[in-house]
């Protein structure tokens, strides 16, 4: 089958095969499926099965076997099939109690032999599969399959374990073998591949096997210690070895993308290739390949490892960042949820579409497919969901070298601030987008406002493409500590950042926690516990910000047809609203924490309110999150109703609590009243028509629009038409 070329009209499910269907499923079984998945709108299936791959390597050919029935009975039915399995996780050393816990692999036990055969170790590629593990610095020994992770509101740092040990993509018998496992796959007929889990684990600490030590020392001119030196090296961010390795390791996860790219097309394999990463905003301990194969990839998409009412705040936030690394290399975005009942599918679609995504959803294999009734809603509207363009009205600055080469809390320190502020914006119902520190100043300079949050890390190069953006008129806001490391990762001084950005005004250090009162463009934001870093002794333009002893926290100074707005401190503690990762007990429930959504409104999301202006307001139902895309017919007006989706404080809650907005097909559930929408800043001309549709809606209705300014327009919707999510059409 063809590459697919319509790739914001493809529709992905997700196909669970495990040791039953391997050993016992016939060709007509498979079939019977795929007509299911056909009839739910499904287009292409992501498999998923005997994930960590090198723990079966003694099922390899069962396995081939299997996915060739698989593809021969979906592409039946006109659907594609991506192959999807970890490229190199392993059950080796086996914690049997703790793996027979996990859901997804609770049929281990039915493949022949698996505990001996998943610890043995063969010949594959022309060495023994334990000769290419991944090495551990600190011990000299295989790494385990550990990495550093945060959670919670505080971002506290702790450590998750895959329980097995992984192999090393520098090492070339396990290159070599990876290859022949996937020719062997390619040969089925598959339409795609999706190579996961592409990183580097050990804690950070691996890999530093024979060949990784080699070829660091040959690119960087740098020796990676012995164990015994370890602790003087890791996580030393003044020692420049150490930042090489990082971005050693992070290129490698790259290379190895691309090599594998050179051999689908040797074999004439011209795969679908997409690509997932749960959290990139907060940290990159891994050095996962997912940034930097990004010109590879035909979907983009982000993995949203928790219970969606719980979550999708934090899920919100990861969505502006795939939403324009998607763009950027002009393929879709999207989202994969975990849902486990109609109402969180219904929930987890209507969220992903808002988020100008593409959806699909998993909680295992049929009978359960819950997507029908939004597949068709999509096929029905489809030219309001093909290709969304975003309206945002501020941009925030993505630095990779502020989150991996500047601070072992830099999440906490830089990260989270940022992500506040994303989250803020969303929940206020602030349109925001993201630029990357890699973009060129034309790039910059399509967006209005760039925010940069807590940005240690910035080389001259940025500060002067930052200094052109303001010049050609751009309106820069920076808040936070800024461009403290310079282009070696060596202290810069605040007011030779600012000299070189081409301000004028000149600051001095102040460390305090005091309020602050803002005002812009007439308004005014009361901060009630701000934490301020530097005061402007020095001012060429506008005070911005003012401490309540009368000091200058903050200034507006004009550059050419542009300003900047340099908030040298906090509005606050940075707020977030955590993911809530579902309990891996199933007897108990999972604990969340609780709503941070009020004081992200007050704080980050009262700055961004203030600075960028609400382009959509909503009256009528307070928790309607509204987000706006041009499309070909004109524009697609999402509107999300997520009361009550946080649980108000901590507490412990059922996977499967309902969502009564989401159920759709209860005749009891609660509608919204009548909405006022009203739209500023939007150009819709003289005879624009509106009309508003949702899966809960039989048919489409017009409703009224009508111009009460320049640029602004107010839209009704009657009372009692839907309750989960609707979709408002603007044609004109």
């Amino acid at each position: 089958m063809e590459k697919n070329s319509d790739a914001w009209n493809e529709r992905f499910g997700w196909y669970w095969y495990g040791a039953e269907k391997i050993f016992q499923w016939d060709s007509e079984r498979f079939e019977k499926d795929a007509k299911e998945y056909k009839e739910n709108g499904i287009t292409t299936i992501i498999l998923f099965g005997t994930h960590f791959r090198y723990s079966f390597w003694a099922y390899w050919d069962d396995i081939v076997e299997t996915i060739g029935k698989i593809t021969k009975a979906f592409h039946k039915y006109g659907i594609k099939v991506i192959e999807h399995h970890s490229t190199h996780l392993t059950y080796e050393p086996i914690h049997w109690e703790v793996v027979k816990k996990g859901q997804a692999h609770k049929d281990l036990e039915d493949f022949p032999n698996f505990f001996e055969t998943s610890q043995a170790n063969p010949i594959l590629g022309g060495a023994r599969m334990d000769d290419f593990a991944q090495i551990d610095g600190s011990t000299g020994k295989k790494a385990l399959s550990s990495y550093i992770h945060t959670e919670g509101k505080n971002m506290d740092w702790i450590f998750k374990h895959y329980n097995g040990n992984a192999h090393c993509f520098n090492h070339p018998a396990y290159e070599t073998s990876y290859k022949e496992h996937l020719a062997k796959i390619i040969a089925t007929g598959v339409d795609g591949i999706m190579n996961d889990d592409v990183q580097w684990f050990g804690g950070g600490t691996a890999c530093t096997c024979e060949y990784c030590r080699e070829k660091f020392r040959n690119e960087t001119g740098y020796e990676l210690p012995s164990p015994e030196n370890w602790a003087a090296f890791y996580e030393n961010y003044s020692d420049p070895a150490y930042i090489a390795w990082k971005k050693f390791k992070k290129q490698s996860s790259a290379d190895f993308h691309f090599r594998l790219d050179k051999f689908y097309k040797s074999l004439g394999f011209d795969p679908m290739r997409p690509a997932y990463c749960a959290e990139v905003l907060p940290f990159d301990t891994t050095c996962y390949g997912f940034e930097g194969g990004a010109p590879l990839w035909d979907y983009i998409f982000q993995e949203c490892c928790g219970i969606i009412r719980e979550s999708y705040v934090c899920f919100a936030g990861e969505a502006v960042h795939r939403y324009a690394l998607a763009r950027r290399y002009n393929v879709p975005s999207m989202a994969l949820m975990y849902p486990s009942t109609k109402d969180s599918t219904y929930a987890g679609w209507a969220l992903s579409r808002s988020w100008g995504q593409l959806f699909t959803g998993t909680h295992g294999t049929i009978p359960t497919l819950f997507d029908k009734d939004y597949r068709v809603f999509e096929k029905k509207n489809e030219e309001f969901y093909f290709e969304p363009d975003k309206l945002s009205d501020i941009s925030f600055y993505f630095s990779k070298k502020t989150r991996d080469c500047c601070d072992h809390d830099a999440p906490r320190k830089f990260m989270k601030p940022l992500m506040s502020y994303i989250e803020s914006a969303y929940v206020s119902g602030i349109g925001c987008d993201m630029v990357f520190e890699e973009d060129t100043v034309d790039v910059l300079c399509q967006n209005k406002m760039i925010a940069a949050v807590s940005v240690e890390a910035m080389d001259h190069a940025e500060l002067l493409k930052l200094k052109e953006y303001v010049k050609r008129g751009g309106t820069l806001y920076v808040s936070g500590v800024f461009a403290e490391k310079n282009d070696t990762y060596q202290h810069r001084d605040l007011n030779t950042a600012l000299k070189i950005l081409g301000m004028k005004s000149k600051a001095a250090p102040f460390h305090a926690k005091t309020p602050v009162t803002v005002r812009y463009d007439g308004k005014t934001l009361e901060l009630k516990q701000a934490l301020v870093y530097n005061i402007f002794v020095e001012t060429n333009g506008t005070t911005f910000a003012e401490t309540k002893d009368g000091f200058c926290a903050g200034v507006i100074e004009s550059i050419g047809k542009g300003k900047i707005i340099f908030f040298s401190g906090e509005t606050g503690d940075n707020p977030i609203q955590p993911a809530a990762w579902k309990n891996p007990n199933p007897d108990e429930k999972t604990f969340v924490e609780g709503a941070q959504i009020d004081a992200m409104k007050q704080e980050n999301g009262g700055m961004v309110s203030l600075l960028a202006g609400k382009r959509i307001s909503v009256v009528g139902a307070p928790n309607i999150v509204p987000t706006l895309y041009r499309v070909n017919p004109g524009m697609a007006l999402h509107l999300v109703n997520t009361a009550n989706m946080v649980s108000q404080t901590d507490s412990y809650v059922e996977v499967d609590e309902p969502l009564p907005q989401f159920m759709d097909t209860d005749p009891d559930r609660k509608l919204l009243p009548e909405l006022v929408v009203k739209l500023d800043r939007v150009q819709l001309g003289e005879n624009v028509k509106a009309t508003i549709a949702s899966p809960e809606i039989d048919a489409e209705q017009e409703i009224s629009i009508c111009k009460i300014g320049e640029d602004e327009y107010q839209i009704t919707i009657p009372a009692d038409l839907f309750s989960g999510y609707a979709l408002v059409k603007l044609c004109f």
